[in-house]
């Protein structure tokens, strides 16, 4: 994980001739970074951000935005999702040798049952537009592939149409990894099985980008020799998974392929700090945070055989506060985290704000949706911020992103409007 300094830059006065410029004026700029800019103007052209200023003189004709009272992010990043994608093709099933009974050598090779390591987020794409991240400022995301226990490279893409030159940001991205992709007819039926047929594939193709001859079939060498990046430690793993006991494993297994990793999803990661912190693991935090449950007790119209214990709802609630917090936890411990939406990007502002309401400053959520992400993609030279020089990937909102009654009211990706403030609404 690459971790650089960014570095804030004004430019107070810039000439633009481009007619194909925006510029948004009197707008309050939350840079992504902690600082704020009253009064700005942010001038865009030809996909990045050409000036930001108290005062911006400019020639020709761009396109002007009001941005008085209102407020000026970094598109939004979201960390982790499966979404917007098609699912892997299916491994070939010809010759595949019986294993409800026997353990023939490379079974996994004749029986690749969730191994899905030569498949790839970059070439699974399947969207055109992603109307709910875009009412939710989400500007760009983490793929990864959605099915299977190794499930091949992610990818972080820009939200954009597939004709778009801007798309894809990195191809080669994290691999994905789970316990519960690989359950089936025969082996692996239960996660000892996925797990055996992991640390196998994984053990193979270690092998192989030492360079050694594993035998395996060679239909199936393309499914490890694309985990060489993995293996000689150039790309991370990253782990969906939420509960302590499942990040300690996860832990032992990188450790033992010697691979760094990420924790996706990371419930429980409040747990696991030290571990986290010896291992300088990321965490992709799923924010899927509700209110807080209710102790009230059931009405009386509710038949007393169906009445929920109250002693279950305060265990709830106490349990949930225990959650809340963790997200805080990770930040004073120094853990880099990033947010994601899982599969409900619709809800992404809303489960943040969650989150800001019961203690989580709202500097820290910010990074979590910008530079963080950026930082731990190796992307914060491009996103991130609202700096001179990167991809104009902007948000404007109605007022601060914390406050529940704030809406999204223009949205860039790469220069090109989405959400246009000038025609009052998405494209």
């Amino acid at each position: 994980m690459r971790l650089f300094p960014v570095l804030f830059c004004i430019a107070p006065v810039v000439v633009v001739a481009q007619s194909t410029t925006t510029v948004i004026t009197e707008v309050t700029v939350k840079v992504g970074d902690g600082k704020t800019l009253e009064n700005q103007a942010v001038l865009i052209a030809d996909g990045k951000i050409l000036a930001v200023g108290n005062l911006l003189d400019f020639s020709g004709n761009p396109t002007k935005v009001s941005g008085k009272g209102k407020f000026l992010y970094p598109g939004f990043i979201d960390a982790y999702s499966t979404r917007l994608q098609k699912s892997a093709p299916e491994p070939k099933q010809e010759g595949r040798p019986e294993t409800n009974t026997t353990a023939p050598p490379y079974m996994w090779a004749g029986n690749r049952k969730g191994i899905y390591s030569d498949h790839s987020t970059a070439s699974l794409l399947d969207f055109e537009k992603d109307s709910s991240s875009f009412e939710n400022g989400i500007t760009s995301a983490f793929l990864v592939p959605n099915k299977g226990s190794i499930r091949g490279a992610g990818a972080v893409v820009n939200l954009l149409p597939s004709s778009a030159k801007d798309r894809v940001l990195n191809p080669d991205g994290a691999f994905g990894l789970s316990y519960r992709g690989g359950a089936g007819e025969g082996y692996p039926s239960n996660i000892l099985g996925v797990i055996a047929l992991m640390r196998q594939v994984l053990a193979d193709a270690k092998s192989t980008a030492e360079g050694v001859d594993v035998g395996a079939p060679k239909d199936n060498l393309k499914a490890i020799t694309d985990l060489g990046p993995l293996l000689t430690g150039k790309r991370s793993g990253v782990f969906e998974v939420n509960f302590d006991r499942e990040i300690e494993r996860s832990s032992r297994i990188a450790s033992e392929f010697n691979f760094p990793f990420m924790i996706a999803g990371g419930r429980d990661a409040y747990k696991t700090i030290p571990l986290l912190t010896k291992a300088k693991a990321p965490v992709l935090l799923m924010v899927d945070y509700n209110d807080a449950p209710s102790v009230e007790p059931d009405k009386e119209t509710v038949a007393p055989a169906d009445r929920t214990p109250v002693e279950y709802k305060q265990e709830r609630l106490a349990r949930w506060k225990e959650q809340i917090s963790a997200p805080t936890k990770l930040f004073q411990a120094g853990i880099p985290v990033a947010f994601s939406s899982g599969t409900s990007p619709g809800d992404f502002l809303k489960n943040v704000r969650v989150l800001i309401k019961n203690g989580l400053p709202a500097d820290d959520a910010l990074k979590a949706m910008t530079i963080n992400p950026a930082k731990i993609f190796g992307l914060d030279s491009q996103l991130g911020t609202v700096e001179v020089g990167k991809m104009a990937n902007l948000v404007l909102m109605s007022g601060p992103m914390e406050n529940e009654t704030s809406k999204v009211e223009g949205l860039w990706i790469a220069g090109t409007p989405i959400v246009d403030p000038t025609k009052g609404g998405a494209k």
